[in-house]
C-alpha cells in the first residue's frame, strides 16, 4: 500500500482504525516508509511477538542473515537491556 491509501487502515489486517502504530521491520534501520509498517495495536502486538521472530528463524534456515532485532520479540529484547542495565548498576 502507498502512505496515501494506507492512511487510517492497518497495512496488515486493512481494519480501519483510529490509532496506529509504527512497527519497525528493522529497528538499527532508518524510520522511513520501506523500514515501516502501519498497524493496529493488535497487529503490532502480533508482528513483535509471533512473526518476526518466526520468520527470522524461517530465513536464517535458509541461509539469510538478518539483523539481531528481528530473532526476539521487541519485548525480549527490552527485557534484555533492561537486565543488562541492571548488571552494570551492580
Amino acid at each position: 500500500m502507498t502512505k496515501k491509501s494506507s492512511e487510517g487502515f492497518c497495512e496488515m489486517c486493512g481494519h480501519y482504525v483510529s490509532v496506529r502504530q509504527k512497527a519497525h521491520i528493522v529497528a538499527e534501520g532508518k524510520k522511513t516508509g520501506g523500514n515501516l509498517l502501519m498497524l493496529c495495536p493488535s497487529c503490532h502486538i502480533m508482528f513483535d511477538t509471533h512473526i518476526k521472530p518466526k520468520v527470522f528463524t524461517a530465513l536464517k534456515k535458509a541461509g539469510i542473515n538478518l539483523p539481531y532485532s528481528w530473532e526476539k520479540s521487541i519485548y525480549h529484547q527490552a527485557a534484555e537491556a533492561s537486565q543488562k542495565a541492571m548488571e552494570k548498576k551492580k
